[in-house]
C-alpha cells in the first residue's frame, strides 16, 4: 500500500504510566528465545498446550525439531525441511531473486510459476546457501578469558573480535567440514558458538506464479486480512557422503535427521503455536537516543528517497517487460523496507517507545546509584550513546552515507559495472604497470561484458542515479572540497538540473555502454578512467564514505561499550526476570497462539481467511489482484481436494508469535511439532515491534499449509512433491 502519513495521538498519561510499569516484564507470548535454552520456557509452553519435551525440540544426541530448520542465504530468510529428501519450504518473496534469475520475458517464471516434475528438472541457484544447525555452546568464558577488560575501549573491542575469529577458526580446523560462528548476545555480554553444516548446492523445485505468491503485492503488504500464497520450494543437495558439497551432477538429495510432518487438521482460535526460524535484528535493549534516530532521522530519509526510487522503478516496469522481470526483486525489497521503516516511526509515536525507553534508562540510573559499587559504569552509558547520535545527526552523516551507498552500490547499478573493472584499475595505477597482467585483466573483462550489460538498463539506472545524487547534494556540507560535487551544489535550481547532468554523464561514460566499455578495454589507460564522469563520481563517493567512516569510527568502540554497559545494567536490575537476547540471525523459538485482534474501536479481525476472499479481492485493473484463470476456476467450482475445512479452503491465519525480519519462511508448528503454516508477514498496526512487543496488536501473518498444498496439488498438479511429504493423521 502506498505510504499515507497518519499522525497518531499520544496515549493518555495514565496509559503511559501503566505501559512503563510493565514494559520490562516479558509477556507469556513475548520473546525470540535461543533454541538451545528453550528448557527455561518449557513448562510455560506445556501449560499453554505443547505436547513435546525439551529434547524433542533441541537435542544434539538424537533427532529433534532443530534439525528441520534452515537458514537460507546465511541469514536472509528461514525455511523448513518437509520431506526425507531434503525438500524445503520457504516464502515466495525469499526466493523471488532466484526465480527472477531463471526468468526471461519469453519464459517468465515469475509470471507463470515453475514446478519440477522430477529431480532432473530442478534448477541450480548459484550462490544460494542453506545452514543446518548442529549444536550451540555458551563460550562466554572462553572468549572473555582472552580480553583485558581494564584496557581502553578500542583495545577491548579489538581483543574480542580477535578472540572470536580465533575460536571459530579453531573449531573449523578440529571439526572438518563444519561452519562455525561465535555470536555475541546481549550487546557483547554473552557469547555463543553455533556450529553448522553449510550447504552450497540448493536448487529451485517449485514456485507459484506471482499472482499467487505475491497476491496483493505492496497494497496488502503488512496488512490483514491476507490471501497470499507466499511460498516456494527448494531442495538441498549433498555429496554422496551426506556432507555439504559444491554443485555437482553427482550430488544427491540431502537426507535430514528430521523433517516436519504436515498437519491437515487446521487451526482454531486459541490453539498453541510455535515458530522456529532465524529472526534478523531487533533492538529490545536499545537506548532512547537510538530509537529517536530511527524514528526522526532514518525514517524520513527512507520515506523520501526510497519512495522516489520505488515510484521510478514502477513507472519503468510498466513500459518494459524485461525491466519488470529484472527489477522485481529490487522493487519488492525497496517497498518492503520503505513501508516498514516509515510505519515503524508512526508506531513508535503511537506506543510511546522513546518515552518508555527513557523511563527504563532513568530507572537504571536510580538502581545503579543505590545498588552498584561502581554506578558510573552504568550511568555513563546513556550520555555516551547520546553523544554518538548527536554527532551523526548534527552532521547529517546517516543520510549522507545512505545516499552515497545508494549512488555507488544499490539500487543504482552502474557501480557494479565499475567494480567489475577493479583489478584492471589497480593494475593501471601501479607505479610500474604490468602489460601482461593488463592483457589478462582486459581479456577476462571482455569475456564478462555480455553478462554485465545483460541486466543493465541505462535509461532506468540514470534516473535512480539522479535521485541518489540529489540526496547526496542535499546533505553535503557547504564546506565540501570535492570539485564535481561542489559545482553541482552551486547550481541554481539544482534539483531540476541534476537529471540533465546525470543524463549527460551516462551518455559519455564507458561504464554505461557495452560498446564504449569494449572500446576502453581495447586501449586501457588511467587518463581515460579519470576523465570518465561516472567513474570520477564513483571514486568521489567512495572517498567521501571513507571520510565519514573515519570521523565516526573513533567513537564506535566507546558506543559499543556503552551499549554493553546499558544492557548489562538492565539484566542486573531485572535479574529475577527471564530475558532473551536481541535477534541476530541465530535460531530462535517463539511461542504463542492463534488469535485475532482489534485494530480500532468497533473493529475485530478474525484470525483466519478463506479462498472466498481471493475472489472478493480480484480486480483485473490492478496488477497485484489479477488471478490465474486456473486458480479462479478451481475456487469457483470449490474444487478444493482434501484441503478444505467445512467446505471452505483456508488461506491464511494469525498468531501472536513474536517474530521479525529474517523469520520470513519460518515453519509454524502445532503443539505436536507438525507443520501448519509458513510465516510471511507482520501487521502494520504494530510496526514498532523491533523495539517493543505489543501483545494486543502484534500479529504474525501465516500462509495456511492447506492452501500451500492445494496450490501444489490441485493448481500445479505437482503430485510428485506431495508424495514426498509426510502427512500426519487428522485430529478430529
Amino acid at each position: 500500500m502506498n505510504f499515507t502519513h497518519r499522525l497518531h495521538k499520544l496515549l493518555p498519561l495514565i496509559l503511559i504510566s501503566i505501559s512503563i510499569l510493565f514494559s520490562n516484564s516479558a509477556k507469556a507470548d513475548e520473546g525470540m528465545w535461543l533454541i538451545s535454552l528453550i528448557g527455561k520456557n518449557i513448562e510455560t509452553m506445556q501449560r499453554m498446550g505443547l505436547k513435546l519435551s525439551e529434547e524433542d525440540i533441541y537435542s544434539i544426541n538424537k533427532s529433534s525439531l532443530k534439525d528441520a530448520v534452515v537458514s537460507l542465504d546465511d541469514g536472509g530468510c528461514s525455511a523448513e525441511i518437509i520431506s526425507p529428501k531434503g525438500l524445503i519450504l520457504t516464502n515466495h518473496h525469499c526466493g523471488v531473486g532466484d526465480i527472477q534469475f531463471h526468468s526471461t520475458p519469453e519464459q517468465n517464471l515469475l509470471r507463470d510459476g515453475f514446478w519440477a516434475k522430477s529431480i532432473q528438472e530442478e534448477l541450480p541457484v548459484p550462490g544460494k546457501t542453506a545452514l543446518i544447525l548442529l549444536r550451540v555452546e555458551d563460550v562466554t568464558k572462553q572468549i572473555l578469558s582472552k580480553v583485558d577488560t581494564t584496557d581502553a575501549d578500542s583495545a577491548i573491542v579489538e581483543m574480542i573480535n580477535t578472540a572470536i575469529l580465533e575460536y571459530q577458526t579453531q573449531v573449523e580446523i578440529q571439526e572438518k567440514g563444519v561452519h562455525a560462528l561465535v555470536v555475541p548476545m546481549f550487546n557483547y555480554n554473552q557469547y555463543y558458538l553455533f556450529v553448522y553444516h553449510r550447504f552450497t548446492d540448493v536448487r529451485l523445485v517449485g514456485a507459484p506464479p506471482a499472482a499467487i505468491g505475491n497476491f496483493g503485492g505492496d497494497v496488502d503488504n503488512w496488512h490483514w486480512p491476507r490471501h497470499t500464497g507466499d511460498f516456494c520450494l527448494f531442495r538441498i543437495y549433498s555429496g554422496p557422503d551426506g556432507l555439504p558439497a559444491d554443485y555437482s551432477k553427482k550430488n544427491v538429495p540431502y537426507k535430514p535427521k528430521h523433517h516436519f510432518p504436515i498437519s491437515l487438521s487446521g487451526v482454531n482460535e486459541g490453539d498453541f503455536t510455535m515458530i522456529i526460524g532465524y529472526p534478523g535484528t531487533t533492538y529490545r535493549y536499545a537506548s532512547s537516543a537510538q530509537a529517536i534516530h530511527a524514528r526522526d532521522f532514518v525514517a524520513p530519509w527512507v520515506n523520501t528517497v526510497w519512495g522516489e526510487f520505488i515510484g521510478t522503478i514502477k513507472d519503468e516496469m510498466k513500459n518494459d517487460a524485461k525491466i519488470k522481470v529484472n527489477y522485481t526483486d529490487m522493487h519488492d525489497m525497496l517497498v518492503n523496507f520503505w513501508q516498514k521503516d516509515t510505519w515503524q516511526a508512526e508506531s513508535m509515536f503511537q506506543f510511546n517507545v522513546v518515552e518508555r525507553l527513557k523511563a527504563r534508562e532513568d530507572s537504571l540510573v536510580s538502581w545503579a546509584n543505590k545498588n552498584s559499587t561502581f554506578p558510573q559504569f552504568f550511568t555513563n552509558a546513556t550520555p555516551a550513546i547520546d553523544s554518538y547520535y548527536s554527532l551523526i545527526q548534527r552532521n547529517g552523516y546517516e543520510e549522507l552515507f545512505r545516499s552515497l551507498s545508494a549512488l555507488s552500490s544499490w539500487p543504482v547499478s552502474i557501480g557494479n559495472n565499475i567494480s567489475s573493472s577493479y583489478n584492471l584499475f589497480v593494475e593501471l595505477t601501479n607505479e610500474k604497470p604490468s602489460r601482461r597482467r593488463i592483457r589478462k585483466e582486459t581479456k577476462a573483462l571482455n569475456k564478462e561484458l555480455p553478462e554485465i550489460f545483460d541486466d543493465f538498463f541505462p535509461q532506468l539506472d540514470s534516473k535512480l542515479y539522479s535521485i541518489a545524487l540529489k540526496s547526496v547534494i542535499n546533505y553535503l556540507p557547504d564546506s565540501t572540497e570535492y570539485p564535481v560535487l561542489k559545482k553541482i551544489q552551486m547550481l541554481e535550481n539544482r534539483e531540476a538540473y541534476i537529471p540533465f547532468v546525470v543524463d549527460a554523464f551516462y551518455q559519455n561514460s564507458c561504464f554505461s555502454s557495452q560498446e564504449r566499455m569494449r572500446e576502453f578495454i581495447r586501449k586501457p589507460n588511467i587518463d581515460t578512467l579519470l576523465a570518465d564522469p561516472i567513474f570520477y563520481l564513483h571514486l568521489t563517493a567512495e572517498n567521501l564514505m571513507a571520510e565519514i567512516q573515519s570521523r565516526i569510527s573513533p567513537m564506535n568502540p566507546t558506543v559499543q561499550r556503552a551499549h554493553y554497559a546499558l544492557t548489562k545494567g538492565i539484566l542486573q536490575m531485572e535479574k529475577d526476570e527471564l530475558h532473551y537476547p536481541d535477534a541476530n540471525s541465530t535460531m530462535r523459538l517463539t511461542y504463542g497462539k492463534v488469535i485475532g485482534y482489534r485494530p480500532a474501536d468497533g473493529v475485530y479481525y478474525r484470525p483466519l481467511t478463506y479462498a472466498e476472499g481471493i475472489l472478493e479481492k480480484e480486480d483485473n485493473s490492478v496488477d497485484v489482484f489479477n488471478l490465474p484463470p486456473k486458480l479462479k476456476e478451481l475456487l469457483l467450482k470449490k474444487d478444493f481436494g482434501g484441503y478444505a475445512s467445512d467446505g471452505k479452503l483456508p488461506v491464511c491465519f494469525l498468531t501472536d508469535n513474536d517474530i521479525t525480519n529474517g523469520n520470513s519462511g519460518s515453519g509454524v508448528l502445532n503443539a505436536k511439532g507438525e507443520l501448519i503454516g509458513v510465516a510471511f508477514d507482520g501487521n502494520n498496526e504494530a510496526m514498532a515491534c523491533d523495539y517493543m512487543y505489543e501483545p494486543d496488536y502484534q500479529r504474525t501473518i501465516i500462509a495456511d499449509i492447506r492452501y500451500v498444498l492445494f496450490v501444489i496439488d490441485k493448481f500445479a498438479g505437482a503430485s510428485n512433491l506431495i508424495q514426498e511429504m509426510t502427512i500426519a493423521e487428522i485430529d478430529y
